[in-house]
């Protein structure tokens, strides 16, 4: 998993992430971040083909499987504020707190990742619904 919070992870992660649509989902992340002086209260975070969910658990603080407050036998609630879908990756915003912190989560599709699978399930129809 990627992750960038300042301009050296950003830069180190760059690198990393080639020419694509899930890159260029990240720059308008980041640009509108800092558009916004919410650079310092944003993570973003890529998923990579291998991620077994540990690091991104450990990250966010919960399963992104289950959400931060879902109890067993309960129906499942989106926790996330928005999810977008992409040509070929899937954009979560995850807000926490009161202060602006943010994560977004860019799962592309070819990752094999459960993440990818659970939220092609769990995405709204295109009315909203």
């Amino acid at each position: 998993m990627l992750t960038m919070y300042d301009d050296a992870t950003l830069e180190v992660a760059l690198k990393a992430v080639p020419a694509s649509a899930i890159r260029d989902t990240l720059m308008r992340v980041v640009h509108d971040a800092k558009a916004c002086d919410l650079w310092s209260l944003t993570c973003v975070l890529v998923i990579e083909t291998g991620d077994d969910g540990a690091e991104l658990r450990e990250t966010l603080g919960f399963d992104p499987l289950t959400g931060p407050l879902h109890e067993p036998g309960t129906t499942f609630e989106p926790y996330w504020s928005r999810l977008e879908r992409h040509s070929d990756h899937y954009e979560m915003l995850i807000t926490a707190g009161n202060e602006g912190f943010a994560y977004f989560v860019l799962v592309p599709d070819n990752t094999g990742a459960a993440l990818a699978r659970f939220l092609a399930a769990h995405r709204p129809s295109a009315d909203g619904s």
